[in-house]
């Protein structure tokens, strides 16, 4: 028999992560299918001021086209915790998200108008819109979801991420709709405004509710909204209280980060999860410039274009099969096993591309390599990676930590994608072992001997374990 309370859960994680993650998705690859369309464009701009684009122009104004989203989402993560702790998920999501919806119909002007100006503007406001919305995703999915399904509601929102990848490079195909960049960028509107539309019939999550507002009626219909009408809602308040019982007042973002340097336990949560994250470095170097790898191994020039789209579609496939074991294996032993997975399939990407003048095959061998590393990066290493930060501290912290962990995050992939492709031009596939392997290989180390299991606990005592674990163990 079909359980209805737990398919409305599913739907309602689906809304929320859909809210926010098509317009993360799509921004995120929308400029790299359709290139030669945005170069005409840009010309198109120039040609209506009365100038010439020159080469070194649209090297220039393509380049700060690509890394403005990184200053967007940099800034982003930091203006999260300061509305979030203070007005609610759901409100700054909801801001968050007409911020979104805004920008894009910016982004459509821009084009209709010929002012690549506004398209940068444009880019920029979605870029913070998401850093926020992809915060109150999380946090959202984590505090509004049942102990037992924590770890598919993680999922979901990957699996809606990766989707909207994939749409993304879809419909930027020449044939589809990216030949046609006004049509390709009004797209993402539609789910914009209807995002909007679901954030406003959603409840704010139960743990804010109680924990910062002491709103016990408000909290009863939260728990019963996200929980169904069978809910025991007084043990799952109960459960709550207990997370909170030294949350006697809501914090300024300085008191926060006082408090922060004065607990190990919170220092550990943040080193365990910037390891996490660590992990996840590497996916959007390799995803974007896949293409350019694979080539330098000689692959056929019409397989390595669609080694992306192929990319994209493992790792859809791979985020859907994660999500039906993630509560069976649990986060410890999936994201140890998929991580090293990961870094093992880096090195032998880089030991046949490195062999590629001896061995003919290995040019297949690469590409099988890397759209291995896509699935098992969606079976577990994306998914935990991103939500394992709300699992290990208390309400009060837990938007701080998660400022923290994404801001170490974006910093690392913005190094790492300014430098890849350079380095990769001149020492070939040790760029892999250099940037991401050995990296990762110590970032694994750390959460084998320190990574507590999450799956199916209450947040208490998570933390409870951290405080009592010492600092290096030993095996």
């Amino acid at each position: 028999m079909v359980d209805r309370t737990f398919l409305k859960f599913i739907f309602i994680c689906t809304s929320i992560a859909f809210a926010c993650n098509f317009q993360y998705g799509f921004s995120t690859v929308y400029v790299n299918t359709p290139v030669s369309e945005f170069k005409q464009f840009f010309n198109e701009s120039q040609i209506k001021r009365g100038k010439i684009l020159t080469e070194n122009f649209y090297d220039s104004i393509w380049n700060w086209t690509l890394n403005v989203w990184f200053i967007g989402f940099f800034i982003g993560i930091w203006i999260n915790p300061i509305f979030c702790d203070r007005y609610g998920r759901r409100l700054t999501f909801l801001l968050a998200n007409i911020l979104s919806l805004f920008a894009s119909c910016i982004r459509c002007l821009a084009i209709k108008i010929y002012v690549y100006e506004l398209l940068i503007a444009g880019r920029i406001l979605i870029s913070i819109a998401t850093a926020v919305t992809y915060q109150c995703q999380i946090l959202y999915l984590q505090e509004s979801s049942p102990t037992n399904y924590r770890g598919i509601a993680g999922f979901i929102s990957e699996i809606s991420f990766a989707i909207s990848c994939l749409i993304g490079m879809f419909l930027g195909m020449s044939n589809i709709l990216g030949s046609n960049l006004f049509w390709f960028l009004f797209f993402p509107i539609i789910p914009c405004f209807l995002s909007v539309i679901a954030i406003w019939l959603m409840k704010e999550t139960p743990k804010f509710l109680l924990i910062v507002k002491k709103d016990y009626v408000s909290t009863k219909d939260s728990i019963i909204f996200y929980h169904g009408k069978d809910a025991d809602y007084e043990s799952v308040m109960t459960e709550i209280k207990l997370e909170s019982r030294y949350d006697d007042e809501t914090k300024s973002f300085v008191k926060l980060f006082k408090n922060f340097l004065g607990e190990r336990y919170l220092i550990k949560a943040l080193i365990l999860s910037c390891c996490a994250l660590q992990n996840t470095v590497a996916l959007w170097s390799i995803l974007l410039s896949s293409t350019t790898f694979l080539l330098s191994v000689n692959l056929e020039n019409s397989i390595s274009e669609y080694s992306s789209t192929l990319m994209a579609l493992c790792y859809v496939i791979g985020t859907l099969s994660g999500s039906i074991v993630i509560e069976k294996f649990g986060r410890r032993p999936m994201l140890l096993g998929f991580s090293s997975t990961n870094s093992i399939v880096l090195v032998i990407f880089a030991i046949f591309s490195i062999l590629n003048n001896q061995i003919y095959f290995s040019k297949y061998i690469c590409l099988i390599s890397l759209l291995l590393y896509a699935f098992t990066y969606g079976c577990a290493v994306g998914p935990i990676s991103w939500f394992i930060s709300s699992e290990l501290v208390d309400q009060k912290y837990r938007s701080f930590i998660q400022s923290l962990c994404y801001a170490f995050n974006t910093v690392m992939v913005v190094i790492t994608s300014f430098i890849v492709l350079p380095l990769f031009n001149t020492i070939g596939a040790y760029t892999f072992l250099i940037l991401y392997v050995l990296p990762s290989t110590f970032c694994l180390m750390l959460l084998f001997l320190y990574l507590p299991e999450t799956k199916g606990r209450e947040i208490h005592e998570i933390i409870e374990q951290l405080k009592n674990q010492k600092w290096f163990r030993t095996f």
